[in-house]
């Protein structure tokens, strides 16, 4: 009677963990499970910039030179985090910004695992420019505050405004070839409400008459059509969206004071 099997080899030469082969259309288990794709984009940022993220996002280096470092998670939990998500949420399709993003050379990878959005777009490389154009500002706009109230501390101190800036960029490591120091000086002097820059403007007190005592009935009361918000316009854009988030975010502490450099006890 002829054989209804064909049963693995027992010789010597034969692997120890033969086994009998899979019925078909059975489950394998003999192979590593294929894992997922890490959901993760290159986010353009200027150089000077992404040292301080490095701070503030508490990565770790993994280049000193071209400057790498290791992907940041996004997560909502700080005021960086918070911007970037609101602005991938829904990506504007805009080219005003494609000349103002050419000095953002250097590359923060951003983790997505924890993107509750579509980026199916994201991880193909579609970045708006007015995505990256805001991140970086509203990054800016944090290192800037942060640079007005150091310098404005060591002036208390008696220090001059070219050391306290020196030791701005030495604290973050920012080079001349990030931002010149030039640049950071007269921003600022233009800027900065420094005493020593700035005289004290008294304004005069308006007279009566400057101003009309009375207002007409027209002037004085919005009307109906106008005192009253349509449904359509009461619906805020997705510009005007993130630039309240902005107001929000830049009224917080300064992110100066989340670092390690002032949560650690200083030696008296």
């Amino acid at each position: 009677m002829a054989e209804l099997y064909s049963y693995p080899s027992t010789s010597a030469s034969a692997p120890a963990s033969a086994s009998f082969l899979p019925l078909p259309g059975a489950p394998r288990f003999d192979y590593a499970k294929p894992q997922p794709a890490v959901k993760r984009i290159d986010f353009p940022i200027r150089p000077h910039l992404l040292k301080y993220l490095i701070v503030h996002l508490k990565l770790d280096r993994t280049l000193a030179a071209p400057l790498l470092v290791e992907d940041y998670i996004l997560s909502k939990t700080n005021r960086f985090g918070f911007a970037l998500n609101q602005l991938l949420r829904k990506p504007i399709k805009s080219a005003r910004h494609e000349s103002s993003i050419d000095d953002c050379t250097a590359v923060l990878g951003v983790d997505l695992r924890n993107f509750n959005a579509p980026y199916y777009e994201l991880t193909r490389g579609k970045l708006s420019a007015y995505c990256v154009f805001q991140f970086n500002d509203f990054v800016d706009d944090n290192f800037r505050s942060e640079l007005y109230w150091w310098v404005g501390q060591h002036r208390e101190r008696r220090s001059t405004i070219k050391d306290a800036i020196r030791s701005f960029m030495a604290f973050y490591d920012v080079s001349e070839d990030d931002v010149a120091y030039e640049t950071l000086r007269k921003d600022v002097q233009r800027n900065a409400d420094l005493p020593s820059l700035k005289k004290k403007v008294v304004k005069k007190a308006p007279k009566s008459s400057d101003f009309s005592m009375n207002l007409s009935q027209k002037t004085g009361g919005l009307s109906q059509k106008t005192g009253s918000v349509s449904q359509k316009s009461g619906v805020l854009s997705q510009r005007d969206v993130f630039s309240a988030v902005r107001q929000e975010l830049m009224k917080l502490p300064l992110p100066l004071f989340e670092t390690e450099f002032f949560l650690r006890p200083h030696a008296a």
